[in-house]
């Protein structure tokens, strides 16, 4: 697994497809620090945009391999072994781009409260002086992590192979998670905004949305293995 790990790790940076996705992440960070009256809800927003990025992400990762390279790797090392290594990969950028945000956003955002110092100083010590603050923001984060790899890997090979159908299936899929409220991200962020009360307020996701968004991506890591997996099979049986 270490070895396939690499191997996709390896795709994705010389494929250079994980450009787009940082820029445009890089973008939608600055328009919500912009917006952003607190340092709550900049995480808030920084957690939420890791839904298109994450998706996209995941998309670059199971378009990038040629099918005869695909196959190759699902012969060497079984489907269900390769399938999840391309689907880890991407979860993990996502993981530490929401961990580099948050980083980011103690630095940039308005600071949790005022102390004695100023500048970065001053923001890195009321960020710490008010962790719950950076935590809640992080498990945000991962609700989005989640619920983009799972829009990711249902809306893309192996289950939807025409190039058209699975770039609109992917954005619409994006914009019902982040709007529709049966959605754990959006669940997630609905519930920070309801109970955000002050600027020291902790805008924790809810473990709905946690359990929500662990299942979603569970399930839909499950019916892209499967499908991957009779995909290969139909492919060897008709060879």
């Amino acid at each position: 697994m270490t070895a396939l790990l690499r191997y996709q790790t390896a795709i994705l940076l010389r494929s250079h497809r994980w450009i787009f996705p940082l820029i445009a992440y890089g973008l939608l960070m600055a328009v919500g620090a912009a917006g952003s009256t607190s340092l709550a809800e900049t995480l808030d927003w920084s957690g939420a945009m890791l839904v298109p990025v994450v998706a996209f992400l995941t998309r670059g990762m199971l378009t990038a391999e040629p099918d005869a390279a695909r196959a190759c790797v699902f012969a060497a090392a079984g489907p269900v072994r390769a399938q999840v290594a391309t689907l880890i990969v991407p979860l993990g950028a996502g993981a530490l781009l929401g961990v580099a945000a948050a980083v980011f956003d103690v630095l940039t955002a308005e600071a949790a409260t005022k102390v004695p110092g100023s500048g970065l100083p001053g923001k890195v010590t009321a960020a710490a002086g008010h962790p719950g603050i950076v935590l809640a923001g992080l498990l945000i984060a991962l609700v989005c992590v989640l619920v983009g790899s799972a829009v990711g890997a249902l809306c893309n090979p192996p289950l939807l192979r025409h190039p058209a159908a699975a770039m609109l299936s992917t954005l619409a899929a994006i914009i019902f998670a982040l709007a529709a409220g049966v959605s754990p991200a959006n669940a997630a962020i609905a519930h920070t905004t309801a109970q955000a009360a002050s600027p020291l307020a902790a805008n924790w996701p809810g473990t709905g949305a946690l359990l929500g968004a662990a299942c979603l991506a569970a399930v839909a890591w499950g019916v892209s293995v499967t499908a991957a997996t009779r995909r290969d099979t139909w492919s060897a049986g008709s060879s």
